[in-house]
């Protein structure tokens, strides 16, 4: 169904609550009342012929004279999408929450207040998610420097008494927390700890053994690239990109010039585009070598990793001699790509892919099959495919539930569609379909699946130029994108407003790990604390990519 047809039945069904289509943008949205806004979307979610179950993004705007919300909602059922926008008044924000209905928007609506100050009705838990919280502001307002206000972290209540911002003091951290709550302890899982992947802090409620629940506590990495976005110009924030995940840095890369390039018009050549595959499926296998390798390492099998940093640290001496970096690329360009892949590192790329198959069946044998490794993740934490939608989960998180859902085959970009690959889904390999063995064993056949891309692109890589024709400075039209791409945590989409200028007015990261980290504390509840890591480790969760 298209978004006109969409409109169409909201405006049939709502009325004048449905205000208007805008279909000049590249992206048309339906714009709603604030007040119909948590009616039109369970409609949305609950009719059948729509069944828009999967909340993408939710994105606030700050508009100097107004704040806008706006929602991306898809359907895997039916394979459409519909943008939402709602429209509030500027000094006092105030919309339902949808969290509801959908699971991930609890953290999405959290985001929002934190860094634009908008209120959601009834949200569960609405306070700040990456800032302090006593800290002072909502960073991504457009007016949100101001000489006379602090916003630094308090080390001191005598300090924030004396900048008189704050009429009360919390504790300066992300969480308050407690020594004893009914029986139960209240710890610190983190922020330092060689199993939460990053900076996390994980607050465990736990009895010595079993957790009651474990509630995560983000933000340590907050680096405020959002913020950053709006005042560089386009091209300049193309290496930006890379930190939102430094394990995935080409398809942060890929996405960023793919919503650019829509927003201006650039055409891609041919052979750029071949380079940006080759380069993008490297770069995945080299981030599943990480994931299932620290896996195994957290479950206390040290032996596969050093086998699988051997194998990524060759792939990154071929992503040396492609972009001249080995984890932070910078390798995409508007228009195609920065640097030519020539013969002879193409002959390096096969002979590697050569090389790999062997080990490849080696790891497999030493750790996939161990019945001790099987034991740690079969049957544990099993995620159904209806709790994978619900809590916006994507990439081999969603695909071990039993969706087939994959952006390089559904939602084709690049040259994707142009060679043969599997989508490789969940089949309860050792246990129950969606447990924490069926994401690893995913994403250890999806290596299979980005080998054979590579062989394909390496036999049919054509001759010609690798950038198209760009403008130096870049000022596309007021206008507003979305556009995605599978990287190895999923969908990573990149929301672009554009106002004329050579900088974007608004940038929005939608990330794998955001959304995978809004089903801990479900999953969670009635655990064993080791099998917490064997779950962390499960959903290939990144600090930076949750952060930004």
């Amino acid at each position: 169904m298209t978004p006109e047809a969409v409109h169409s039945r909201l405006a049939a069904a709502f009325g004048d609550r449905i205000e208007a289509f805008e279909d000049q943008l590249h992206d048309p949205v339906t714009r709603v009342r604030a007040e119909a806004l948590h009616e039109v979307c369970r409609f949305l979610r609950d009719e059948p012929d729509l069944r828009f179950a999967y909340l993408r993004l939710l994105t606030g705007i700050d508009r100097k004279d107004r704040i806008e919300v706006v929602y991306h909602l898809f359907s895997y059922v039916h394979r459409h999408a519909v943008n939402l926008r709602v429209v509030l008044d500027r000094e006092n924000p105030e919309v339902d929450s949808i969290s509801d209905l959908y699971g991930d928007g609890v953290w999405y609506e959290r985001e929002t207040w934190d860094l634009v100050g908008v209120r959601f009705r009834n949200h569960p838990n609405l306070k700040r998610i990456m800032l302090p919280l006593d800290w002072v502001g909502h960073p991504l307002r457009k007016d949100y420097v101001r000489p006379d206000v602090y916003h630094g972290i308090p080390t001191s209540r005598e300090k924030v008494r004396e900048a008189g911002t704050v009429t009360h003091v919390l504790p300066a951290m992300h969480e308050e927390k407690a020594e004893e709550i009914d029986g139960f302890m209240r710890l610190n899982m983190g922020p330092h700890h060689p199993a939460t992947h990053g900076v996390i802090n994980f607050l465990l409620e736990t009895d010595g053994e079993l957790l009651r629940k474990a509630t995560p506590d983000v933000g340590y990495l907050h680096r405020g690239m959002e913020k950053l976005a709006e005042g560089i110009p386009y091209l300049g924030n193309m290496p930006y990109t890379d930190r939102v995940d430094y394990l995935g840095a080409m398809f942060t890369n890929h996405g960023w010039a793919l919503a650019v390039e829509k927003l201006a018009g650039i055409e891609v050549p041919r052979r750029a585009d071949f380079c940006r595959v080759i380069a993008s499926e490297l770069n995945r296998i080299a981030s599943h070598l990480v994931s299932t390798g620290s896996l195994a390492m957290d479950l206390g099998a040290f032996t596969p990793f050093i086998h699988w940093l051997r194998e990524r640290e060759k792939i990154n001496d071929i992503m040396e001699r492609i972009c001249g970096a080995r984890l932070t690329y910078n390798y995409m360009r508007f228009g195609g790509v920065a640097r030519d892949i020539d013969h002879e590192t193409l002959d390096l790329i096969s002979r590697w892919l050569d090389h790999f198959q062997p080990i490849f069946d080696e790891f497999n044998r030493l750790i996939t099959g161990n019945e001790i490794f099987i034991r740690r993740l079969a049957n544990v934490t099993r995620i159904t495919a209806e709790e994978a939608v619900f809590y916006g989960l994507v990439g081999p998180n969603l695909r071990a539930s039993g969706i087939e859902w994959d952006v390089r085959r559904q939602e084709p970009y690049s040259i994707y569609p142009e060679f043969d690959f599997k989508v490789v889904t969940g089949q309860g390999w050792q246990g129950s379909l969606g447990d924490a063995y069926d994401r690893y064993y995913c994403r250890l056949l999806e290596i299979t699946e980005s080998v054979s891309i590579l062989r394909q692109a390496i036999a049919a890589m054509p001759e010609g130029e690798i950038r198209g024709k760009a403008a130096k400075v870049l000022k596309p039209a007021a206008n507003e994108v979305y556009t995605r791409v599978e990287g190895p945590r999923g969908e990573c989409g990149f929301y672009v407003v554009a106002d004329g200028t050579d900088k974007p007015y608004r940038v929005r990261y939608r990330t794998g790990s955001f959304t995978a980290m809004t089903i801990m504390e479900h999953l969670s509840r009635g655990l064993m604390i080791a099998d917490l890591v064997a779950l962390i480790g499960s959903l290939d969760i990144i600090a930076p990519e949750i952060d930004r």
